[in-house]
C-alpha cells in the first residue's frame, strides 16, 4: 500500500480500496444470501423460478417481509453465518490491508454482518438508514480498531452510499447513548458528511471512531453490503484493560420446533 494512502487514512479516518476483490467473488456472497431467501420464497409460492430477475426476486422478498415476517427474520439470521461471508472476512487481502494499517495482531471483534437494507424491509428506520454513529462504542476494543465495509453491489448516492465525517475519528468517543445497537452521535450537520460511492469489489476501511451514517436509499432496489470489524490484540491500552469483549452470544434454551425430530425423520437421514 502506498504511504500516501496510509497518510490519507490517518488524516481522514477512512480510505476507499478500489478493486480489492473481483466482482465475481463478491457476487458469490450475495448469490448465497439470495439462495437462502429464495428457498422460503418458493416454499410460500412467492417465487416460482430459481433464475428470476432481480426485480422479481426483490418484489417477492418484500412480500415475504409483509406476509411471513418470522421466516424473513430467520433467513436474515442464517445468512449471517454463510461460509462465503466468513471466508471473505478472513481473506488474505484483508489481512494484508490490516497489516499495512498497523494492526499487528488482528482479531475479529464480532462475527461478520451481512446487510440487506430497504425501507420496505424494515419496521424501524434504524434497520435501513442509520443515524450518525461511531462503531467503537459497541466494539470497545483497541484504539486502532477498524471496520471494513464491502458493498455486495455497486452503491451510489441513490442507493444510499455510506456517508462519513472526515477527520471525526480524532475527536474521541462522542457517543452519548446506544440506540438500536449503534453508538449515536449528535452535533453533526449534513455539511459534515461526504458520500462515498463504491463499486462491487471495492472495500472501504475506516477507524472505529469515525462518525458515519447511512445514505438514503431512494430506489426500488435493495442495498446489499457486509461489514467486518477488527481489533488489534497488540495495542497497549487493549492489553492494559484486560481485553474486554462487548458481545454476548448464547443458545436458545427452549426447543424451537416442538416434537422435532422424530426417530423416523432421523432414519431418513442416517438409514
Amino acid at each position: 500500500m502506498a504511504s500516501s494512502q496510509l497518510t490519507e487514512f490517518r488524516e481522514r479516518g477512512a480510505i476507499l480500496l478500489e478493486g480489492l476483490f473481483s466482482p465475481d467473488e463478491i457476487e458469490r456472497v450475495r448469490a448465497d444470501a439470495k439462495q437462502v431467501f429464495a428457498a422460503q420464497l418458493r416454499r410460500h409460492g412467492l417465487l416460482q423460478s430459481g433464475d428470476a430477475s432481480e426485480a422479481a426476486f426483490e418484489a417477492a422478498l418484500f412480500e415475504l417481509f409483509a406476509r411471513h415476517f418470522d421466516d424473513f427474520v430467520n433467513c436474515g439470521k442464517q445468512i449471517q453465518h454463510l461460509v462465503s461471508l466468513h471466508r471473505l472476512s478472513l481473506d488474505a487481502r484483508i489481512m494484508a490491508v490490516l497489516e499495512d494499517f498497523g494492526i499487528r495482531f488482528p482479531n475479529i471483534n464480532t462475527r461478520p454482518v451481512l446487510y440487506f437494507n430497504h425501507p420496505r424491509l424494515a419496521k424501524a428506520e434504524v434497520y435501513w438508514r442509520v443515524f450518525p454513529h461511531q462503531d467503537w462504542r459497541s466494539m470497545q476494543g483497541s484504539l486502532d480498531g477498524v471496520v471494513i465495509w464491502v458493498p455486495l453491489a455497486d452503491t451510489d448516492v441513490a442507493l444510499g452510499a455510506i456517508e462519513v465525517a472526515p477527520g471525526s475519528h480524532k475527536l474521541g468517543l462522542m457517543t452519548k447513548e446506544v440506540v438500536g445497537g449503534f453508538g449515536q452521535v449528535d452535533g453533526f450537520t449534513d455539511d459534515d458528511f461526504v458520500a462515498i460511492e463504491v463499486k462491487q469489489g471495492d472495500a472501504l476501511i475506516f477507524s472505529a471512531f469515525l462518525v458515519h451514517r447511512s445514505g438514503t436509499n431512494v430506489t426500488d432496489s435493495i442495498r446489499w453490503s457486509c461489514h467486518f470489524r477488527y481489533n488489534n490484540l497488540a495495542e497497549e491500552t487493549f492489553i492494559e484493560r484486560g481485553y474486554p469483549h462487548s458481545f454476548v452470544y448464547k443458545p436458545t434454551e427452549e426447543l424451537i420446533t416442538p416434537d422435532f425430530p422424530t426417530p423416523e425423520q432421523l432414519g431418513e437421514v442416517f438409514g
